[in-house]
């Protein structure tokens, strides 16, 4: 029994993983689909505003052990991006908060300096968010360049931008 248990638990973990892994080649090389959400502060951003730059989507959540381990990555990379002027903007968008004020901590705790707003179903849809952490790296064309996890997509970027640092 704790035998089938665990086998249905790997399964459907492969499952998940292989999902992710067949949107992320089908949406490489379409558009990225527009959205208008809001940020912290009631501002409202579109995708389309940043049109002409790179654009990094962290979907993350405060609640999620994974996002919150890959931090220290991402804000790494985005000091590095800033330092030289780089031409991206990053955006998070925090995927089923339920409480506000764990989900403005945890953008102060982990130093997150970039653009927040919250997910709403229809981004969420567009996208195919089946997990997070998740990152999409969008061309300043407006196309879908990565679909990936964080870990493995910050080495795409760090290339693309020509930065030399360890992870």
């Amino acid at each position: 029994m704790r035998t089938n248990l665990i086998y249905t638990f790997v399964s459907a973990l492969l499952f998940v993983f292989c999902t992710q892994q067949v949107h992320a080649q089908a949406d490489a090389g379409k558009m990225a689909p527009d959205f208008t959400l809001k940020t912290l502060n009631g501002q409202e951003i579109t995708l389309s505003q940043f049109k002409g730059k790179y654009v990094l989507i962290d979907f993350w959540g405060s609640w999620c052990g994974p996002c919150r381990k890959s931090s220290p990555m991402m804000v790494e990379l985005y000091g590095h991006l800033q330092a030289q002027k780089a031409n991206i903007e990053f955006i998070g968008i925090a995927c089923n908060e339920r409480n506000d004020a764990m989900w403005q901590k945890a953008i102060k705790d982990d130093k997150l300096a970039w653009t927040q707003v919250k997910i709403d179903q229809n981004v969420g849809a567009k996208y195919k968010i089946a997990g997070v952490p998740t990152c999409i790296l969008v061309s300043p064309e407006g196309k879908i360049l990565y679909r990936e996890h964080p870990v493995s997509l910050i080495p795409k970027v760090k290339k693309l931008f020509g930065i030399d640092y360890k992870i």
